[in-house]
């Protein structure tokens, strides 16, 4: 296959195709020696950040959290936290159990099918806001969680600027909560992220097999992130895993009614 001519653009515009060839062709976007001198320098700036401290990496299976995971293990750097819900794809957290980190806490902070009932709102998030709810309820209160009773100095993220992420002055930075968070692959192209992975003979979990996989990412199955609609929202979801949408048919009533108005009832 022939190597894309452009790069891979953030990913709430991107395509599963431009992805899926930037994965196939990453030795050749971004050759070896390239990649050598962008992670001895990102190693260098890690060493100085973080030397002397207390440190873990947040991971999520997503391919920035796996780079991290890699970078972090050349520092011997190997407590990490993984968020999760009681909303998550079976088959993801099945991935997840075979490849996570020896050293990793799983923190659940709980959102099921009840409190969805209770917090329609947030089904498939139509605005900025409820996106950013979804990760402040998740993502950041377990981090927050595990920041205070590991008593870290810093926790280290895969936030990147080309997936329009707040990463802060030089990357990191120390928010209301006294949870100092640093970004050390801010900097990173996509290309650059998929050629240290295909180097390392990482395995990519299944979400980048989804229905926009690339573009949505990481997140339980009611967060799905960049629906049009929420009939989107399921229609994805029911591509992906029938089982959920039935599950959430005996308890949330759009569930139902989605199944009813397809004829899946």
């Amino acid at each position: 296959m022939t190597a894309p001519a452009t790069p891979v653009p953030r990913k709430q515009i991107s395509g599963q195709e431009a992805w899926r060839s930037a994965w196939e062709n990453a030795e050749t976007l971004v050759p070896a020696a390239d990649l050598d001198v962008l992670v001895e320098r990102t190693l260098a700036e890690m060493r100085g950040k973080l030397t002397g401290k207390r440190v873990a990496f947040a991971w999520s299976g997503g391919k920035d959290s796996l780079v991290i995971e890699w970078l972090c293990s050349q520092l011997g750097i190997s407590q990490s936290v993984f968020a999760m819900t009681n909303l998550e794809y079976p088959d993801f957290l099945a991935w997840v159990t075979n490849h996570m980190p020896p050293e990793l806490t799983t923190i659940n902070t709980g959102q099921d099918l009840a409190w969805l009932a209770k917090n329609p709102k947030l089904l498939f998030p139509q605005t900025a806001a409820d996106n950013a709810r979804w990760f402040r309820l998740v993502q950041h209160a377990a981090q927050r969680q595990f920041f205070h009773q590991k008593g870290l100095d810093v926790l280290v993220l895969g936030r990147r600027h080309a997936e329009g992420n707040h990463c802060g002055p030089n990357g990191i930075y120390t928010n209301r909560e006294g949870v100092t968070r640093y970004s050390p692959v801010r900097d990173w192209s996509h290309e650059a992220v998929l050629a240290l992975l295909k180097r390392e003979g990482y395995s990519l979990p299944p979400i980048y097999g989804y229905p926009r996989g690339w573009q949505v990412g990481t997140g339980n199955w009611a967060q799905r992130l960049y629906t049009k609609t929420r009939e989107q929202g399921w229609d994805e979801t029911w591509q992906i895993d029938p089982n959920i949408v039935r599950q959430a048919a005996e308890v949330l009533p759009q569930a139902r009614d989605y199944m009813a108005r397809k004829g899946l009832a």
